[in-house]
């Protein structure tokens, strides 16, 4: 027994010691520390940037040579075959026919000119068995090189370099703006819970005060110096007091998982929040604000990807009615014998030059009809992207108007929740000595828990505004500096 009692107390030790560890106490900055450093949504955003480095990387990577090995290991055949014979007549024979080659390979883009050189060495293996055959060979190419240059007006290598540096560039813009939003997130949910728990607190003061009003409003009415209307309106002000508690206990748990999914913590992590009574004020530029926002913005090089992208396809269609074609230079060294090592031996140069041309002559107006439409695309391309253009500095203008108008309200606010919390004070006094009614207490209270919520909401606004502020211009006003990482 006393085994047991032993285990249930060290079990009872551990599972005080992990509930305590479930508590935190947070300032709002650190909270967005934390969000950022190992919250899903922080994890999501490195993992869109890496995939967008990468991709960048790998096209930077396939500009320099790449080394490849290939070949057939091996390809055989067993079949009949109709066999011309010397006086023109045919003759069925069966064959076995195998062959196996490996080749190996450097190229290198010419960024310039779209095409592209190359070296490689190689050997294959032929052999042929069937009625009377016997064939065994060697075929290598220990040393060639070779220049394929397409002969257009569009290259494609350089148009696509062009795309992945905007967006690459894009990218890294997106994922500071992403970090700026989670900011944002937390900050609206760190001021949701820190309310409801202000409000939660404010109901059990409003529990306690309405009860005390409560049990001295019933010695009144006992002995008749209220009516019972005024002492039922008293029991309704206490049974409201007390189903607040009950709501805002709800409130405060809903927020509490809110805060610990955007954070990455347990569910039934506790938190306890410092609170926010700083709001930072300082001048904000509207002009600079734009400026700041035209040159740090994904937006606006979302814009010139997309323009660039409709140039390409302007420049690819006036290239397609145009003649084109492409050239071929090989050079190198190959060689025949029965075993590998004869193959290798003596070498002979061979040369091979081949250009290709397409000319168009006649189609019934396609390729016109191309270059007008993707020069229409571009046209509508261009006239979006200056409305949208537009857009994107009302946008700016709006969030800079209502950061600056919420500097302004804190002030308002935080005067509005010291009158009222006086006026509330003075009305529960005179209730006390019987100089004002129920109706008029109840009055004073539900304009000073109003103004409360109202001076914090306030601080919301601003904070959420602050960040917003931040991620529309990527420029830290309050430090005078752009914001990088």
């Amino acid at each position: 027994m006393k085994k047991i009692f032993c285990f249930l107390g060290i079990f009872g030790c551990i599972a005080l010691s992990v509930y305590a560890q479930e508590k935190m106490t947070l300032s709002l900055r650190e909270a967005i520390g934390v969000a950022r450093g190992q919250s899903l949504l922080s994890r999501q955003i490195k993992a869109d940037y890496s995939s967008y480095m990468h991709r960048y990387q790998s096209f930077k990577a396939s500009l320099r040579p790449q080394l490849s090995l290939n070949g057939t290991l091996p390809s055989y055949d067993r079949s009949l075959l109709n066999i011309v014979q010397p006086d023109g007549s045919y003759k069925i024979q069966s064959v076995r026919r195998s062959f196996i080659g490996s080749n190996l390979e450097i190229t290198q883009n010419i960024f310039w000119t779209g095409g592209y050189v190359y070296a490689s060495s190689g050997a294959n293996l032929f052999t042929n068995k069937g009625s009377g055959l016997d064939q065994r060979q060697w075929q290598t190419s220990p040393f060639v090189i070779g220049i394929n240059q397409p002969l257009n007006l569009f290259n494609t290598v350089k148009w696509n370099f062009e795309q992945e540096k905007l967006r690459m560039k894009r990218a890294t813009k997106q994922q500071i703006e992403l970090y700026e939003n989670l900011s944002g997130q937390i900050a609206t949910a760190y001021f949701d819970l820190y309310v409801s728990k202000m409000v939660l607190n404010n109901a059990k003061q409003n529990e306690t005060i309405n009860d005390t009003l409560y049990k001295i409003s019933t010695g009144r009415f006992n002995v008749g110096k209220i009516a019972e209307n005024e002492l039922l309106q008293v029991e309704l002000q206490l049974m409201n007091a007390r189903n607040g508690v009950t709501q805002g206990e709800v409130n405060v748990k809903a927020n509490s998982k809110k805060l610990a999914n955007l954070l990455g913590l347990d569910g039934n992590t506790e938190f306890e929040l410092i609170p926010v009574t700083d709001a930072p004020i300082f001048l904000v530029d509207l002009k600079q604000a734009v400026a700041e926002a035209k040159q740090n913005r994904s937006d606006i090089l979302g814009f010139e990807l997309n323009e660039n992208a409709a140039k390409m396809q302007v420049r690819q269609s006036q290239s397609n009615a145009f003649a084109s074609g492409s050239i071929n230079l090989n050079y190198g060294l190959n060689q025949t014998a029965m075993t590998l090592s004869g193959a290798y031996q003596n070498p002979l140069d061979f040369q091979q030059v081949s250009i290709g041309y397409s000319l168009p002559l006649f189609g019934f107006g396609k390729n016109k009809h191309d270059i007008a439409s993707s020069k229409a695309n571009l046209e509508s391309i261009q006239a979006q992207i200056a409305y949208q253009k537009k857009g994107f500095e009302l946008d700016v203008e709006n969030t800079v108007n209502q950061f600056v108008q919420l500097q302004s309200a804190i002030l308002v606010s935080a005067k509005s929740d010291t009158i009222a919390q006086k006026r509330y004070d003075v009305a529960r006094n005179r209730y006390m000595l019987g100089k004002i009614s129920i109706t008029d207490l109840g009055l004073a209270q539900e304009a000073k828990d109003a103004a409360l919520v109202d001076y914090v909401r306030t601080l919301q606004q601003y904070w959420e505004s602050y960040y917003m502020l931040r991620r529309m211009t990527l420029y830290d006003f309050e430090k005078g500096q752009e914001i990088v990482e």
